[in-house]
């Protein structure tokens, strides 16, 4: 099953071709320069993780805060989602992280002006300079109408919303749970691509 679209490639061929020296299988966060990723940088988003449901925003680059419809810069994560959604994200953010591993969102968004999109994101964990998991990466792409202005309401961020997501192997393993088409499949169960490494993305986009 291929779930990474056509559009992706260049940024996970970027990744993949990024030094690893601090990590065994992950770049650092410094590695994020704008002379490698100065394309990719208005897309992206990385938040550090403090601690359990403490993950301050330390990067957001332009289209991604247009799709929020609000600064994001400086803000911790969790403090923009509705309590009830708050245990899933850790949960995610906690595999991410502790495996590490990355994953692949479809999100379905909507807005208070009345607009509704899909915005599919790849999540990726990087290293510090020390070789310690400390960031999360997102590399957002959505459609979002250019001339919409409105803000994703706190209520319409829920699990319900997720349409897709898979976790990817970057040679450490990942999860077999996934969702797909808006149901959860628990350890693998149902129809569960073989494996998604991303080191071999070009095998499986779309």
């Amino acid at each position: 099953m291929k779930v990474l679209p056509e559009t992706f490639r260049p940024f996970t061929e970027r990744w993949n071709d990024l030094t690893r020296g601090a990590h065994t299988i992950l770049p650092c966060r410094s590695d994020l320069s704008p002379l490698r990723f100065g394309e990719f940088l208005p897309h992206i988003c990385v938040t550090e993780r403090i601690g359990p449901m403490d993950l301050p925003i330390r990067y957001a680059g332009s289209a991604f805060e247009r799709a929020a419809g609000y600064p994001l810069t400086g803000r911790n994560y969790y403090d923009l989602l509705p309590e009830a959604f708050k245990k899933s994200v850790a949960v995610f953010h906690d595999y991410i992280v502790n495996t590490p591993c990355g994953a692949f969102v479809r999100d379905i968004i909507s807005t208070d002006t009345g607009s509704r999109y899909l915005h599919e994101t790849i999540h990726l964990p990087l290293a510090d300079d020390a070789g310690q998991v400390r960031y999360v990466m997102a590399y957002g792409l959505g459609r979002k109408d250019i001339e919409d202005r409105g803000i994703r309401p706190l209520e319409d961020q829920s699990d319900s919303h997720i349409k897709d997501l898979f976790y990817l192997d970057l040679g450490a393993g990942a999860p077999t749970d996934y969702i797909e088409n808006f149901i959860f499949h628990k350890n693998g169960s149902g129809k569960i691509p073989v494996k998604l490494t991303l080191q071999h993305s070009e095998k499986w986009t779309s």
